[in-house]
């Protein structure tokens, strides 16, 4: 299962009230590679608190190994 401790998960506030969650792997250098690699996504939808939208991100990373 993925991890939330792999990924840095930064909110940000999309317009009055609507908050999304950007969620980008932390990546070493020497496991790097290319092709396969996940640069990063923003959660897609928003949530109506920066709490949420860190919550919504913590299950976006769950569903990862879903797929």
């Amino acid at each position: 299962m993925a991890k939330a401790s792999d990924y840095d998960i930064v909110t940000f506030q999309r317009k009055p009230g609507r908050w999304r969650a950007n969620v980008t792997p932390i990546v070493q250098i020497a496991t790097r590679r290319q092709g396969l690699t996940i640069l990063g996504f923003v959660t897609t939808e928003d949530s109506s608190s920066e709490e949420s939208a860190a919550i919504a991100a913590d299950k976006a990373i769950k569903a990862l190994d879903d797929s």
